[in-house]
């Protein structure tokens, strides 16, 4: 009789853990997608004991639901600390007294990964983002910045002062089967209209440092890399969109493909097998109603029309400077600028949330030149917030991410 393979067991036990987690809780999408930054108390015991119960039932119902075991991002308490508390956050990140970080002393051989706070703001030697771009985009070396708006500040886009190189995310994944866990760190720079991303893994260097130890991928014209996630097993996931989403309002409709970096292979495309939460297709609409006392209600509606769970979604607003508004959040005065005024939580394929407000226009004579020719604007937008999760965050329809409602002179009542 054959010895058994011990590690099998173990990674069938594994599997067998996580399916009897979703069994338990199949609504906590913090499990299921790991799609929150937030620290969440694992369930490992329980899980343990009943995969111990339930030893005989396959391991295949979690693969089903994710179409793929080569793109399901490992559960979430699996995630390392770094990727689920360190995310956006530049002051949580480094150690702040110009000490050498633990891990990072000379001569050791398992360096220290970064967390995003770490390397925003640090000297790092990166990849050229193109030779042309060299000068606006310096990166030997460069000094990071925070490419993440803060969506609950109300911003919309990076600060374009901070810095040309932005980081955009950091995510903790192992690169090839049984190696170690890795850093890969996804920066982008904006020499023109377009932004260039470059994916590379990033270690301590040993004196205090970061420095690049493998280069992925530097997306171009015909590669517009968007985001990265971990892959189930070994490597990380680039989402490359077939161009590149420009301009304010994004009206356009992206087709999208999925590749597999795994370290001394080929580049895999894995779109077929993808199961992509974040991928969705989102949508605004605003819908206005006459009250009948010389007021109207606007009914902000997100929904999620595509085929997958959302991420968060940012939702900004503006009224033009006539049009007094009152509702759940304070909407800003058109100004040219977009300015976010809600985080909204993520949405199920279908689900939809609906907000109202009450627009009360002043008398038409006080409207200034602009308003009386063209009338009194009530602006939404809305979009998922990018890089704020370890899984990928694309909406690939632009074309309903915007949508507004007006009262003009035949609205207003006559005298």
């Amino acid at each position: 009789m054959s010895t058994p393979d011990e590690s099998l067991f173990e990674e069938a036990f594994a599997e067998f853990a996580h399916a009897a987690e979703l069994m338990v809780d199949p609504v906590d999408s913090a499990v299921i997608h790991g799609r929150v930054r937030r620290r969440r108390t694992t369930k490992g015991a329980l899980a343990a004991a009943l995969a111990a119960l339930i030893v005989a039932v396959p391991a295949v119902w979690w693969l089903q639901e994710s179409n793929g075991q080569e793109v399901d991002p490992r559960p979430a308490e699996e995630t390392t600390d770094e990727t689920s508390t360190a995310e956006t956050s530049p002051a949580e990140g480094g150690t702040g007294t110009g000490a050498v970080p633990q891990g990072q002393e000379s001569d050791v051989e398992d360096p220290a990964l970064p967390t995003f706070g770490d390397l925003v703001g640090a000297e790092i030697d990166l990849p050229s983002f193109g030779s042309v771009y060299d000068s606006s985009c310096p990166t030997a070396p460069a000094r990071p910045s925070d490419g993440t708006p803060d969506p609950e500040s109300g911003q919309w886009f990076p600060d374009v002062d901070a810095g040309p190189v932005r980081l955009l995310k950091v995510v903790h994944t192992t690169l090839e089967d049984g190696g170690p866990v890795r850093a890969v760190a996804l920066f982008g720079c904006t020499p023109s209209e377009q932004t260039i991303r470059q994916a590379v893994v990033v270690a301590g260097d040993g004196d205090g440092g970061w420095e690049v130890t493998e280069e992925i991928a530097v997306g171009d014209s015909g590669f517009a890399l968007w985001d990265i996630a971990p892959a189930a097993t070994a490597g990380v996931l680039l989402l490359v969109p077939e161009q590149e989403p420009t301009g304010r309002y994004l009206e356009i409709e992206l087709d999208y493909e999925v590749f597999r970096y795994r370290t001394r292979e080929e580049l895999a495309d894995v779109t077929a097998d993808a199961y992509l939460w974040g991928v969705t297709d989102l949508a605004v609409s605003v819908e206005k109603t006459a009250n009948g006392d010389g007021t109207w209600t606007a009914a902000v509606t997100v929904a999620n029309d595509g085929g997958h769970e959302s991420q968060a979604i940012q939702l900004a607003m503006c009224a033009s400077e006539s049009l007094g508004t009152d509702g759940p959040e304070t909407v800003p005065e058109c100004n040219g600028e977009i300015q976010g005024v809600a985080v909204l939580e993520p949405l199920v394929p279908g689900d939809s949330t609906t907000m109202e407000w009450t627009l009360t226009p002043e008398p038409f004579d006080d409207w200034n030149g602009d308003e009386q020719a063209g009338g009194l604007y009530f602006s939404v937008w809305m979009r998922p917030v990018a890089y704020s999760v370890d899984g990928f965050v694309f909406d690939p329809d632009g074309e309903n991410d915007y949508d507004d409602t007006s009262i003009i002179v035949d609205d207003m009542p006559t005298s």
